[in-house]
């Protein structure tokens, strides 16, 4: 308790210095700005420019940095750093030709500049020439008396050029002097992912924690990572660290609520969702993700009231639309389960799954003219699983057209070879369509494949036993 109080009280202190520092802030950019406005002269120093254009910066006024920028240089000619400035903003600007014009002028005043060197990188990075981009980085670090700062702009180009472990390595290394930035947590976590070396960093963002035991991303990071290897309850106990040293971080309950699911503590994550609505606006996907909740509960009537307030909140989100057709299928409701799957669709037309579940209660309510066209999208939009042939040859046999349930099964077996509940379905099709050499063709390799395929044919086809006409097939 005594080491969260005195964070407080550090936390008031770092919060008084930074408005004593925004106060002088202020007053600068008020006696630069009436400077321009020639209400009179002024002289300002190096430095004071400097914070000129950096406060342009934050608040997105990139033009009026720029022509801060171009005073300055007026002021101070011999002077690199403002042309490297420039061509910073310039770069940001994606105004590249024009930067490394200023950047030429810059290497003739101040060849050995740190600065100079990450700028120059960071045009050929943008440019996508990493390797390139990498030399000059590497320059700039061995000319800085702080190389470390350098790090995260090698590992970046590590990272484009998806050498994630290079990246690991200079991005590790940097978050041993600097444990906090954001950036870098994010960038390694990215890393770790793409290599999928999830127990790694698991180890790695412990450590950090011991170095920055109040850094909300690293144990958010931490967090994601157990989850990721499926340990939801330390995934839990990670997540609620977070929340605790910041408890309006919405990203944190978001990943409880997922780990709570996982676990099975399904209103505990509800109730964790919920928590969110304190510290931000509803979005249709907070609610889509409370909808599914109680889904799993069964409490289908609460989860179409949470799915319609997020097609209300996004009428884009066909997920939610989808849902509430198959809550309302499981009510029974069978009307209103097609409307809102048939909306779904709208939205999302080729969405194969969306299109499968619509499929099936066409055929559940009878719509069988439907479920074919249904069937024969689905196949049009690539969707050749097994499932799809067996299932469209069993609607096209009920419906008493069994020559072209035999020649979907065959259509299925040229991009599903030799695949054994074809093969047993196309046996007894074919024997029911009086086609004996195919049915006798399809039984043999039906055995070649699997010798316990006809104890197969005889569970989903009981007569076929019995039945003395198959026998002597």
């Amino acid at each position: 308790m005594c080491r969260i109080f005195a964070i407080d009280n550090l936390n008031k202190r770092m919060e008084q210095e930074s408005h004593k520092d925004q106060d002088k802030i202020n007053a600068l950019i008020e006696r630069y700005e009436k400077m321009l406005e020639g209400e009179f002269q002024s002289f300002f120093d190096s430095y004071e420019f400097e914070d000129i254009v950096e406060h342009y910066i934050d608040n997105g006024q990139l033009g009026e940095a720029m022509a801060s920028m171009d005073i300055a240089y007026e002021q101070y000619p011999f002077s690199a750093s403002f042309l490297i400035k420039k061509a910073q903003i310039l770069t940001i600007l994606e105004r590249l030709n024009e930067a490394e014009k200023a950047l030429e002028i810059a290497q003739t005043l101040e060849p050995s500049n740190v600065d100079l060197h990450i700028a120059k990188g960071s045009i050929l990075s943008k440019r996508k020439k990493h390797h390139k981009a990498l030399k000059y980085f590497h320059k700039a670090q061995a000319l800085s008396d702080e190389p470390i700062e350098v790090h995260p702009f090698i590992a970046f180009e590590y990272q484009c050029l998806g050498k994630f472990q290079d990246a690991i390595k200079f991005l590790s290394e940097f978050l041993i002097t600097e444990p906090e930035d954001d950036i870098a947590i994010f960038n390694i976590a990215y890393c770790f992912e793409r290599l999928d070396a999830y127990s790694e960093a698991i180890t790695f963002f412990t450590n950090l924690i011991e170095k920055a035991p109040y850094c909300e991303i690293a144990w958010y990071q931490l967090g994601l990572f157990y989850n990721k290897s499926k340990d939801y309850k330390n995934a839990v106990w990670a997540l609620d660290y977070a929340l605790l040293i910041d408890e309006c971080f919405t990203a944190g309950y978001h990943e409880k609520a997922r780990s709570l699911t996982q676990l099975g503590e399904i209103q505990e994550a509800i109730n964790t969702y919920l928590l969110t609505f304190a510290f931000e606006e509803a979005t249709g996907y907070t609610y889509l993700k409370i909808g599914l909740c109680y889904k799993d509960l069964s409490k289908f009537k609460q989860a179409i009231r949470y799915f319609t307030k997020a097609s209300h909140q996004d009428p884009q989100l066909s997920e939610a639309w989808m849902e509430i057709g198959l809550c309302y299928d499981a009510l029974g409701s069978t009307e209103e389960a097609l409307y809102n799957i048939k909306k779904a669709l709208n939205l999302n037309p080729d969405d194969l799954e969306y299109l499968y579940i619509q499929t099936g209660i066409f055929q559940k309510v009878g719509l069988y003219a439907e479920a074919d066209l249904a069937y024969q999208r689905l196949i049009e939009l690539g969707c050749d699983a097994p499932t799809i042939w067996i299932e469209y040859a069993d609607l096209v046999y009920s419906q008493n057209e069994t020559k072209d349930a035999i020649n979907l099964l065959k259509q299925g077996l040229i991009v599903n070879k030799d695949h054994i509940d074809l093969l047993t379905n196309l046996v007894a099709y074919s024997f029911y369509g009086k086609e004996f050499t195919t049915a006798s063709s399809a039984l043999k390799k039906a055995l070649e494949v699997d010798s316990e395929s006809l104890e197969k044919l005889y569970t989903l086809f009981p007569e076929l036993e019995h039945n003395k006409d198959f026998k002597l097939i």
